[in-house]
């Protein structure tokens, strides 16, 4: 065989290889180009309107779960936007507007999945959410669910301490408890090592101190995850965190000893069984 015959072999060989693949080419991309009719996304038998109520008529630990409300809370502020001129879409109830922006916060999922869950695209997802923020940070709102504390409640001893023979007149002084909080953040890839903290996720570690009314005097937020609760008290006080003289918080062993927090005593050694159980 001379090299002309083994040339139209080879010839022969890549072609035999090169044709299949030339026709599912072609066939590909003939079908792309042949209009196809959507596929229906969103085809569960139970809507999010659907799983809302099951929620508000289900066992009220359900909806405190799901939603962070009990089913009379959510009919409240439902009936409340109501008679702030608020209304239900074409599509979407009032209820399901606000079922959706507070699953959101209660589960912190992304957009998607809560979209997956109520079965509704991502965009009327995002949307209503962000309409639920602006109603809630509207002053009509703000000024009747949001209580700025009283300048009276950092000098005034509350009654929670007064009238408690086992902390009268010991903490007469007390203002009140304060801790750091992390809240889970979804910040930049370059921010990714700050924002850390110390059990592996990422978060902001947020700085709350609050009065023995279960109401909030402080709060506050945009520390890394892997910020300690000292530094972000030092920082604090060095700005805006005002702690009367002679006055102080009750904090755990994560803050320093300092004239505004007392925190547990450290040394057990020398500690009576009795004086463990109460010690803080």
């Amino acid at each position: 065989m001379d090299k002309g015959e083994v040339h139209q072999e080879l010839i022969h060989e890549r072609a035999l290889i090169l044709i299949p693949i030339l026709i599912n080419l072609v066939v590909d991309l003939v079908s792309k180009g042949i209009p196809k009719d959507p596929q229906p996304y969103h085809t569960s038998a139970l809507s999010g309107e659907a799983w809302l109520v099951e929620l508000v008529l289900g066992h009220p630990d359900h909806i405190h779960c799901e939603l962070g409300v009990s089913a009379h809370v959510f009919k409240e502020i439902t009936l409340d936007l109501q008679n702030h001129g608020h209304r239900s879409s074409k599509h979407i109830s009032l209820g399901e507007q606000l079922a959706i922006f507070l699953y959101t916060c209660v589960t912190v999922l992304p957009t998607r999945h809560v979209g997956e869950h109520f079965r509704r695209s991502n965009d009327m997802v995002s949307r209503y959410f962000w309409k639920m923020v602006s109603i809630f940070s509207s002053e009509l709102f703000y000024s009747k669910y949001i209580l700025l504390p009283f300048a009276s409640s950092a000098t005034t001893v509350h009654p929670y301490i007064q009238e408690n023979s086992q902390f009268w007149p010991y903490f007469k002084d007390v203002i009140g408890a304060i801790d750091g909080s992390h809240i889970p953040a979804a910040p930049p890839l370059h921010d990714h090592a700050a924002y850390h903290n110390r059990k592996g996720s990422m978060s902001q570690n947020c700085l709350f101190a609050c009065d023995f009314g279960m109401r909030f005097s402080y709060v506050l937020t945009g520390w890394e995850g892997s910020a300690t609760d000292a530094r972000i008290f030092q920082e604090a006080c060095a700005s805006s965190l005002d702690i009367p003289h002679g006055k102080y918080f009750l904090g755990n062993a994560g803050f320093p000893l300092s004239p505004g927090v007392l925190v547990p005593y450290c040394c057990r050694e020398s500690i009576l069984p009795r004086a463990e159980i109460i010690n803080y």
